[in-house]
């Protein structure tokens, strides 16, 4: 079975830590923008931890009882996709493809409570290539596992107006994976780089989330007149 239009997934905070090396003098530096955030927790918990964080999703406009079922739906349709395709994987973060499911299944309903008690405050609908917020609202915007991951239904012109958006909105971007199927890295990248880069510095980030064969590095974006903004 096939997932038609977004797919509606979490992941744990303690997973976004890792993905995007966020360390305390990182998150302490202003508002946080999770883009594409889906049912993750970051958002849920961080905000506990008295950070500022802020979700943005196109599904935001719906009831939390349809998000969290359509959650739980989506990820079952994925574990079963993962199942034969283990190989592809590293299995460490998670135990095997059973442990996986189990701690999403967590942070699905971690960010089902939450979203039920914050929709509208901390969870905004929103298109990534039309963010609802003015310039610099934000010191950080975060994208996990949307651009080039999925540059087979993303177009590049999708690609390049989303990151320049979250551009708009923060000083820095840091978006996470780069590779796709096979731990390839997507073709958008280089492109994407060379467009942007009298606007902005690039660098390529090691990280120390390890899942994805392939999955070790993050794609770092500082505005060049804020450049040093975390040094």
């Amino acid at each position: 079975m096939k997932i038609k239009g977004p797919i509606f997934i979490g992941r744990s905070w303690h997973e976004y830590i890792e993905m995007f090396n966020l360390t305390p003098s990182v998150l302490r530096k202003g508002k946080i923008l999770d883009c594409a955030a889906g049912a993750s927790s970051f958002t849920a918990k961080m905000n506990e931890k008295g950070y500022d964080i802020t979700a943005l999703d196109l599904l935001y406009d719906k009831k939390p009882e349809e998000l969290e079922i359509k959650c739980k739906e989506h990820l079952n349709i994925l574990v079963d996709a993962l199942k034969g395709l283990e190989d592809n994987f590293l299995w460490g973060y998670f135990k095997d493809v059973y442990d996986l499911k189990k701690q999403r299944e967590m942070v699905c309903k971690e960010f089902a409570e939450d979203y039920r008690e914050n929709n509208g405050i901390n969870y905004i609908k929103g298109d990534l290539t039309q963010i609802p917020f003015k310039d610099n609202t934000f010191s950080l915007a975060l994208c996990s596992h949307l651009l080039f991951i999925y540059d087979h239904r993303l177009s590049y012109a999708f690609h390049s107006e989303s990151i320049l958006e979250m551009l708009r909105v923060a000083r820095e971007v840091r978006v996470y994976p780069l590779v796709k199927g096979q731990s390839k890295i997507s073709e958008y990248l280089e492109p994407l780089i060379e467009k942007i880069n009298h606007t902005a510095d690039f660098e390529l980030v090691p990280v120390n989330y390890r899942f994805r064969r392939g999955g070790y590095e993050m794609l770092k974006i500082i505005k060049k007149e804020t450049r040093n903004f975390y040094d």
